[in-house]
């Protein structure tokens, strides 16, 4: 009984590590560089007024995305 719990403790761990990485590869990519991206999600750049933040390719450099309204 303990072994499956374990396994089953395992896998979810798997899951969600899994879940993490492809979560933070989509939104890793900084927008000044990475775009036009595949699924049109970056971060945005260091030096805007929102460093990291997530955005989209079609709108980070204009207010609403990497700039402060």
């Amino acid at each position: 009984m303990k072994i499956k719990k374990l396994l089953v403790a395992v896998a979810l761990l798997g899951v969600s590590l899994v879940s993490s990485v492809a979560s933070s590869s989509s939104t890793s990519r900084s927008c000044d560089t990475a775009c036009p991206t595949v699924d049109g999600f970056c971060t945005c750049p260091l030096w805007t007024d929102r460093p990291k933040a997530p955005s989209f390719c079609g709108g980070w450099n204009r207010v609403g995305g990497c700039w402060y309204e």
